[in-house]
């Protein structure tokens, strides 16, 4: 696919058109074909008090982006013969402790969020289970982890995204190098690629541009409230938009400790067009970059470090990235297109990814999802209502899901499907329509994004549907209930 200025036009009209629409303090944009960053923009305010507009040339904190990193810096000692996916963490980190069902626990594991590992090292820290992701950096893993580290069901057999998985793969990487992750990140990466302005560092710099964030929903005030936490009453810059404050990343970085530029980002994003060229092995990351794990072979899936996908009937590979206090981004590569979307927002924001439709839209060219006009499947339409929830054991894996959405409710209406969700943009109901004749099982939640969300059901040997897959980043099983009784 060729990047044409018409491409350039489209991009730059879906920016300015999102940061109206959503009063966003600012962000860089840039499209990278092949090898070549063909376009590079900021739009908006790095710093909205002093009305620093916002370049390419600020850096961001990528967050979790990061992760695509430390999966690098490890199948690159897989391919030195250092490393094994099948190693087992425990034996690689004997000085940490580890509860529960541990003993199967691989390296595989941590890289695809398979490892049974949730929100918090242990069911202790889930009131406030971000808490350990921001501290002091030059504590020790081993002192973080003093208390105890929880697997909460069997490796391999549930997918929960895992922030403490990727700190325990830093820690596995760091002692086989001698060296820390970014030193390691550094000279495996950084340096090969001549990115020149990027680092695992987490500090703050000078042009690090300004995070901002917003004000809590009802949701997220209701939730701490359950946790015995009051909601911040944070004064804003421009009537919407509050000042963060820089908190240091824990755990040197593995998470989500990395900071770039769209500049630097671009030789990265060239480096994974080119499969991963001066990195790992080209076959390496052709592994990396495959569905290695997936509740739905049409919905999402993830690989050795990157979520693998279909967005806008483009096959897709990449990541975001959300950093507390004020920083959102994103890296999708489109590989049979030869095109990677960057795009750093300062801002964290609950809607970001429809900030990333637009552009992704914008760059391809796409067109909007249309609703189809097939009738769902009357099979369907008796065995899918009910309430759904999500697996257990889970108090830790289930933490994102119960936070996210919490259980959800299908009901028939008037020949169509809608779901409500306790929380969340679902909550209010949304139409369930099939994406086609031939695919009676897999629909979409018709918000009216331009790609929005899909789901998938699963029904048993005699057509009773047991459980749904919501795929759309994550990668979410919830399995039908009778003891919840249904409520909108």
């Amino acid at each position: 696919m060729r990047f044409t200025e018409a491409g350039a036009a489209r991009v730059r009209a879906a920016a300015s058109r999102l940061i109206d629409e959503h009063d966003l303090p600012g962000m860089a944009i840039g499209v990278v074909s092949g090898a070549d960053l063909v376009f590079s923009e900021g739009l908006g305010y790095a710093d909205i008090e002093s009305k620093t507009p916002m370049t390419p040339e600020h850096r961001q904190r990528i967050a979790s982006i990061t992760k695509t990193m430390v999966g690098l810096c490890a199948m690159a000692l897989v391919d030195d013969g250092r490393l094994s996916l099948d190693d087992k963490v425990a034996e690689r980190l004997p000085d940490i402790p580890f509860n529960g069902c541990f003993e199967s626990l691989t390296v595989r594991h941590l890289l695809t969020h398979t490892g049974g590992i949730g929100e918090a090292p242990d069911v202790s820290q889930l009131s406030d289970p971000f808490r350990l992701l921001f501290g002091p950096p030059g504590a020790s893993i081993v002192e973080g982890y003093a208390g105890g580290f929880t697997i909460e069901v069997e490796p391999g057999t549930k997918w929960a995204y895992a922030n403490h998985g990727y700190f325990l793969l830093g820690e596995i990487v760091s002692r086989i190098e001698g060296a820390s992750l970014p030193e390691v990140a550094a000279r495996r990466i950084y340096e090969p690629l001549g990115m020149t302005n990027s680092d695992v560092l987490d500090r703050h710099h000078a042009d690090l541009s300004t995070g901002y964030h917003r004000a809590p929903s009802n949701d997220e005030r209701e939730l701490l409230s359950r946790a015995g936490r009051e909601a911040p009453d944070e004064p804003t810059v421009d009537g919407i938009n509050i000042r963060g404050e820089f908190v240091q990343e824990w755990g040197r970085g593995a998470a989500g400790g990395a900071q770039s530029t769209i500049p630097d980002m671009a030789k990265y994003a060239a480096a994974l067009l080119d499969r991963g060229a001066g990195i790992v092995r080209r076959e390496t990351f052709n592994e990396m970059v495959s569905r290695q794990y997936a509740a739905h072979p049409a919905l999402q899936a993830w690989g050795l470090g990157f979520g693998v996908s279909t967005r806008f009937n483009r096959r897709t590979f990449g990541h975001g990235g959300n950093a507390f206090g004020g920083w959102n981004s994103n890296l999708t590569v489109f590989p049979d297109e030869g095109i990677a979307l960057l795009i750093h927002m300062n801002l964290a924001y609950a809607h970001f990814d429809k900030i990333v439709q637009g552009l992704r839209q914008a760059v391809l060219g796409a067109a909007a999802f249309v609703p189809s006009q097939e009738p769902i499947d009357l099979s369907l339409l008796a065995a899918a209502p009910g309430v759904y929830e999500a697996t257990n054991p889970g108090p830790l894996t289930n933490f994102r899901i119960m936070t996210g959405i919490g259980r959800v409710q299908i009901s028939a209406r008037e020949g169509t499907l809608v779901l409500h969700s306790r929380r969340g943009d679902w909550k209010n109901g949304v139409d369930v329509v099939p994406v086609g004749p031939e695919q009676p099982d897999l629909l979409v939640l018709n918000t009216g994004d331009p790609d929005p969300t899909r789901l998938a059901v699963l029904r048993d040997d005699r057509g009773g549907v047991q459980g749904l897959v919501i795929g759309d980043g994550q990668i979410w099983y919830m399995h039908r209930t009778e003891d919840v009784k249904p409520w909108a």
